[in-house]
């Protein structure tokens, strides 16, 4: 009697539409095989997104399998002829798929080999419990990997996150073995000449990824009745469509961010623009009132010049003279 085996995966409500696409081929899988299939969709998890996986592969180990085959939502099953307990090592715990040039051919510039935690194959044990259990208390390191980080850094794998020199006497490291590429191809990143798995890591946006995995999806039905010679020029492909949508992702990403400074730069100049019009609107106020005060003071001088030019003025200043004398007048 082969050894019991739960295929899992999970996602919240956002990843939806990946799901809609990847688990029906992930079905078909456990089908052919006899494994027991669990998809979990909810939006009530312990942590963010990132660890949504440890919490549902924690839960699966409590359970009675043999085995848990863990695989990330955006992951696509191509192909249903190989049993992946076959590729199970009898005296490890964890198998995970090694990205390095030793294993897999390397399309991207200045990629840091690692461990995938993207597809996992675990045998359920104390050990297994134990160190799922330890990766979740450790918890979320500085690092982008989210979850993937926490996992390799408790295997002593630190020189690949950038947190020091690796620790190759990790014990935990002795429970570990490498899967065959073959079952975690990355296209346009980590690929395997023949993959059983496509799984697209590393796509920052939604929109990109989601139409990738719709069309592997979609086609990976007719592609896998042909022969490995062509299946592996199709994945050629992918990764070069990978390439080119991410590209194009990035001239996007950069044309946006030059229109938002462009406007952010013409926003300052409308305000520098409206400022220097408040200024000189205020100065031609001021000059204004200047002038009109200039006005009313020469219209003053001009009535006391023709008060003081007139015959009346002029008849009744010896009036005033005598008034002024009287008034100094002790």
């Amino acid at each position: 009697m082969k050894p019991s085996l739960c295929l899992l995966t999970a996602c919240d409500s956002a990843q939806q539409s990946l799901a809609a696409h990847t688990v029906p081929r992930m079905r078909a899988f456990a089908d052919t095989h006899g494994y027991e299939p669990r998809f979990i969709d909810s939006d009530d998890w312990q942590r963010p997104r990132g660890w949504l996986k440890i919490e549902a592969v924690r839960s699966a180990l409590e359970c009675d399998f043999d085995f848990v085959l863990w695989l990330d939502i955006d992951a696509i099953m191509l192909r249903t002829d190989v049993d992946i307990r076959t590729a199970a090592v009898s005296d490890a715990s964890l198998h995970m798929a090694w990205h390095g040039p030793e294993t897999s051919e390397i399309l991207a510039t200045g990629f840091v080999p690692h461990f995938n935690s993207g597809v996992m194959l675990i045998c359920v044990n104390d050990w297994s419990r134990d160190f799922f259990r330890q990766v979740w208390d450790t918890g979320q390191l500085p690092h982008h990997w989210f979850d993937q980080a926490t996992i390799l850094h408790s295997l002593g794998y630190d020189e690949c996150l950038g947190l020091g020199p690796d620790r190759p006497d990790e014990p935990n490291r002795s429970r570990l073995a490498r899967l065959d590429t073959a079952w975690n191809s990355i296209p346009g990143l980590a690929i395997s000449p023949d993959p059983i798995v496509h799984h697209y890591a590393g796509i920052s946006n939604p929109a990109t990824r989601l139409g990738m995995v719709e069309a592997d999806a979609m086609t990976a039905p007719l592609r896998e009745r042909l022969s490995p010679d062509v299946r592996a020029a199709f994945a050629c492909q992918f990764s070069l469509w990978r390439e080119d949508a991410v590209m194009r992702d990035w001239v996007t990403a950069e044309r946006d961010s030059a229109l938002t400074e462009l406007r952010a730069v013409t926003a300052e100049r409308h305000g520098l623009r409206a400022e220097r019009e408040s200024t000189l609107a205020a100065i031609q106020a001021v000059a204004a009132e200047r002038h009109r005060f200039l006005a009313e003071r020469d219209d003053a001088w001009a009535q006391l010049t023709a008060v003081k030019n007139s015959t009346s003025w002029k008849v009744t200043a010896p009036l005033r003279w005598t008034r002024e004398l009287f008034r100094r007048t002790p």
